[in-house]
């Protein structure tokens, strides 16, 4: 009987932990980075691109990307990066450029409007707006779904002409299923759809033609 005891107790212990997936009060860090496609080809451009500085038009805390919940104990913990979306962002972008041999460099912050267009010695500039970045990680008993989103409103423009030439609209949305929380997958998750958002950017045919 005592045996049995002590067994029923740690099957009780053991899904209380698939629960909530040791769940701990505090923001969640989450590291990850642009993870660009097998077959990606290098472009062969000619032209430096000036990536400026993102605005985050998301409202709320730049450092927080989300939230993490669990159903069975009502707790919940912000998801966090080290520095801003803005910097992710701006970071995913260089590393898509790098993946495709396109030479880059910093630029000037943008305000998006053709009269504010920096030069800074590029032959384009690209910046943009952050609608979303965001990933809700949900555990109930035996299961966790990971939902991640991303809207980024991305402008490009030709310093040497003052214009702006492309203004488009990238988005990505993932979703998986794990067993327990587990913070490698919501990381894996928000870069994979952060890192799709980026490659959309170079399949516009317009700015193909620009690079």
């Amino acid at each position: 009987m005592k045996n049995r005891l002590i067994n029923a107790g740690m099957i009780v212990l053991f899904g209380l932990s698939v629960v909530s997936g040791c769940a701990s009060p505090g923001p969640i860090l989450l590291e990850f980075q642009y993870r660009a496609p097998q077959d990606v080809a290098a472009a062969g451009a000619k032209t430096v691109v000036g990536v400026c500085p993102f605005k985050d038009d998301r409202g709320g805390v730049n450092s927080v990307i989300g939230k993490r919940s669990v159903e069975a104990t009502n707790e919940t913990n912000d998801l966090v990066i080290q520095g801003t979306a803005a910097d992710k962002v701006a970071t995913a972008l260089k590393a898509s450029l790098k993946a495709r041999a396109i030479a880059y460099k910093d630029c000037s912050a943008w305000d998006l409007t053709e009269a504010g267009i920096p030069s800074d010695g590029a032959g384009l500039v690209i910046s943009g707006e952050i609608k979303k970045l965001w990933v809700d990680a949900a555990s109930r008993f035996a299961n966790t779904t990971i939902k991640a989103d991303v809207q980024i409103r991305v402008s490009v423009a030709d310093p040497a002409q003052k214009k702006v030439i492309r203004v488009m609209n990238v988005s990505s949305a993932m979703e998986r299923q794990s067993l327990a929380f587990s913070t490698s997958m919501v990381a894996e998750t928000v870069a994979d759809a952060l890192s799709s958002a980026m490659d959309q950017i170079f399949k516009d045919e317009e700015l193909k033609k620009k690079l």
